[in-house]
């Protein structure tokens, strides 16, 4: 394939090491220093530090603290590998006598990881309510 001898080269990716992305998670800790003022500072995309900041509050990578690189390199597993698919079944529960006919049952819902264990009991009447708590939870 031909290439344009107008057309700019194209842009590789980056590697940043482990202790410069340490160094920048540490000073976005900070209150008082904003994150976008610090991936401009190092030319980077503020998309990309903000990543690293939420890699190390959620999966405590990029820690300042970690004795080695090898610590420093386990890979994050993807979002969706976060929690274990639990099979979900429902539970007949009894019906009011008043009020609007609504889907019966309830929702049990179990999350678990890291040693923590989260146990809930939603009414499947809030099903809706329960989709919003589980998108504000895991973004």
């Amino acid at each position: 394939m031909h290439q344009d001898p107008t057309s700019k080269p194209r842009r590789r990716r980056r590697t940043y090491t482990a202790q410069f992305k340490t160094d920048l998670v540490a000073q976005c800790m900070d209150p008082a220093v904003s994150l976008a003022a610090v991936a401009i500072e190092h030319d980077l995309n503020p998309n990309v530090l903000r990543r690293w900041v939420i890699e190390h509050e959620r999966l405590g990578l990029h820690d300042a603290d970690a004795q080695t690189d090898e610590a420093r390199s386990i890979t994050a597993p993807a979002p969706a590998n976060w929690l274990p698919f639990v099979p979900v079944q429902t539970v007949a529960t009894e019906r009011l006598p008043t009020g609007p006919l609504q889907p019966e049952g309830r929702i049990p819902l179990t999350l678990s990881g890291q040693g923590l264990t989260l146990t809930l009991d939603w009414p499947m009447a809030e099903h809706q309510t329960l989709a919003q708590w589980a998108r504000l939870v895991l973004a």
